[in-house]
This record gives structure tokens, sequence and C-alpha cells, in this order.
């Protein structure tokens, strides 16, 4: 089980490198994060895509899933505002909880439905909790597994 947000992401990580990028050469997982928390490239000759998974945790003493900056900018408010095609179409929101194992996988239009006052303002701007309720998006390792194999569109061999 899981107690912090970076706990959470470095095992999310580390599930997608050790059962999908190591067993693939198409697939790279990049170290930094400056829009997201990960990217994977897929490096497919004939049609290179990138893949963006933004990763939120919740802890019983915040009892907030917050995005953003405290004054409502930033890169999640942004692509949650504007829906780019590309980011709608290629990222992923995994959410966590302290003392759970199972991930919550939404994509960006689901996860606008979970909104906190239903819009983005010009401050702190949070999820609602209520989205751990989601049972068709909630995910255990195999699953998770299966479900971003699936989203990366990996053929078993």
């Amino acid at each position: 089980m899981f107690k912090t947000e970076s706990e959470f992401e470095e095992h999310i990580r580390k599930l997608i490198f050790n059962e999908i990028i190591s067993v693939s050469s198409n697939f790279v997982l990049l170290e930094n994060k400056d829009v997201v928390d990960i990217i994977i490239c897929d490096n497919s000759i004939m049609q290179p895509k990138l893949f963006f998974i933004e990763v939120k945790f919740s802890t019983q003493i915040k009892g907030r899933i917050g995005f953003g900056t405290a004054n409502g900018k930033g890169f999640q408010p942004e692509i949650l505002i504007k829906i780019p095609q590309y980011f709608n179409q290629n990222m992923l929101w995994i959410f966590g909880k302290e003392n759970d194992v199972n991930y919550y996988i939404f994509t960006t239009t689901q996860i606008l439905n979970f909104i906190s006052g239903n819009e983005i303002e010009l401050k702190q701007n949070n999820f609602q909790q209520r989205l751990f309720n989601q049972s068709e998006n909630k995910y255990n390792d195999e699953t998770f597994l299966l479900f971003i194999k699936n989203w990366l569109q990996i053929t078993s061999p």
C-alpha cells in the first residue's frame, strides 16, 4: 500500500518499465517531468507517438486532490480548460489513495466530471473524492497493466 504520491508514481513507473518498456524496443519511458508526471514515447518508425500520464494521490491528512497551482494556473488546468485533442486522446489520469492498492484510471474527458465546484477557477482547484467510487475505473496490478498495454496498443506476441 502507498503512503505518498511519490511512492505511488514510482510504483507505476516500475510496473510500466518492467512489464512494458523493458520488453518492447518501440517504447521509451522519460525520466523528467514538466508537463505531466509520466511520458511514454512510442518510437515506431511508421507512426511515433507520445502518451501522457498524470498521477494524483489522496491522503487522509490532506483530504483533497489538488491540481495546478494555488492560483489556478499551470499545465493541468490549461489541459482541462482547453482540452487539446492530442491530450484528450493520449493522456490518462491515474489516481491512488492512501491504504489502497488499486489504481483509478480516467481519460481527460472522464475526469472533467469530478472537478470540485464543476469549473476550473483562479484558485486552488481540486478533484472530488467520489471518483474513488467508480468501480468501472478501478484496477489492480494485473488489470492495470492490461489496460495500459491496450491503451498503448501493444499486441501480445
